[in-house]
C-alpha cells in the first residue's frame, strides 16, 4: 500500500486506547494510524504521559499489547513501539529517576533515551538541573516539543542560548513537526524554525492525541522543511536518527 512521498518515524505520540489525553479508543487508534501513514509514517513509538503509568500501569501495558495485535493483523506495514513521555520538574526527580531505574517509567524503544517534558513555564536554571540528573543518572534527554518552552528562547545576556547549553550537556531535541508550518502561535513556530535553523533538532513528532484535538499532522511540516532547509539534516531528523533508537 502506498503512502506520501515522505518519511518519517514518529517518536511522540498518544495512541494508545484509553491511557491518557489522548486515544479514546482502539477504533480511534487506528483511525489515527492510518492517517499518520497516509503521511509517511510507519513507525510510531507510543509515549503515554508519565502519570498514565502512575495511575494505572496495567491498562497501559494491556492497551498498546491489543493495540500492537490489532494492527499486526489490520495494518501489517505499521511498526509499534513503546515509551513514555516523563514530566520531570524540580520537585519530582527522586520519584521519575526512581521510576525509570525500576523500569516503571519506558524509555524511548528500551534505549537508554528519555522523551522528557517540562512544564511550558519552565525557567533555564530548572530544565538544566533536571537535564543533569537525568545525564548523571545514565539516562540521555529528549526534550518533547522544545519549541514550546519559552523561557529558554529568552534572549536576555544571563539567559544565553539555554538550547546550546542542554545539547551542550547531552540532551537531544525533539519539535513537532506540524510546529514549522500549521502551529497558529507564532511564538512557538519561531521558536521551531530557530531550533531547525541552528540544527539543534534531533528527532521530529506529531504529538498526536486525538481525532478532534491535535490528529496526526506531518505532511504539511515535512513538505516545508524539504523545501526550505538542507535534505540530508531532514532526513536525520524525519527518520535516521529515529532508526538509531528503533534499532533498525
Amino acid at each position: 500500500m502506498e503512502n506520501s512521498q515522505y518519511k518519517m518515524h514518529d517518536i511522540h505520540m498518544h495512541i494508545i486506547p484509553g491511557a491518557d489525553d489522548g486515544s479514546w479508543s482502539l477504533d480511534m487508534s487506528l483511525s489515527m494510524i492510518y492517517m499518520a501513514f497516509q503521511q509517511g509514517i510507519e513507525r510510531i513509538i507510543a509515549t503515554p504521559h508519565s502519570s498514565a503509568f502512575d495511575q494505572h500501569p496495567e491498562l497501559v501495558k494491556e492497551g498498546f499489547q491489543e493495540l500492537k495485535d490489532h494492527i499486526a493483523k489490520r495494518l501489517p506495514w505499521i511498526r509499534l513501539y513503546s515509551g513514555c513521555e516523563v514530566a520531570c520538574s524540580a520537585g519530582n526527580m527522586e520519584k521519575v529517576l526512581e521510576r525509570l531505574q525500576k523500569g516503571s517509567y519506558p524509555t524511548l524503544n528500551h534505549t537508554d533515551h528519555v522523551l522528557t517534558e517540562f512544564s511550558v513555564r519552565i525557567e533555564k536554571e530548572e530544565a538544566v538541573s533536571c537535564a543533569k540528573q537525568l545525564l548523571a543518572a545514565g539516562w540521555i534527554p529528549v526534550l518533547a516539543h522544545a519549541e514550546r518552552y519559552r523561557q529558554l528562547f529568552e534572549r536576555e545576556e544571563k539567559n544565553g542560548d539555554c538550547m546550546r547549553e542542554l545539547k551542550a550537556l547531552g540532551c537531544r531535541i525533539q519539535i513537532n513537526v506540524y510546529s514549522v508550518f500549521d502551529e497558529e502561535n507564532e511564538t512557538i513556530k519561531q521558536n521551531a524554525l530557530e531550533l531547525v535553523k541552528k540544527r539543534y533538532v534531533d528527532f521530529l513528532g506529531t504529538d498526536a492525541h486525538r481525532m478532534n484535538q491535535r490528529p496526526p499532522s506531518a505532511e504539511a511540516g515535512l513538505r516545508f522543511l524539504y523545501e526550505n532547509f538542507d535534505k540530508d539534516y531532514i532526513d536525520r531528523i524525519a527518520f535516521l536518527n529515529g532508526e538509531e533508537l528503533l534499532k533498525i
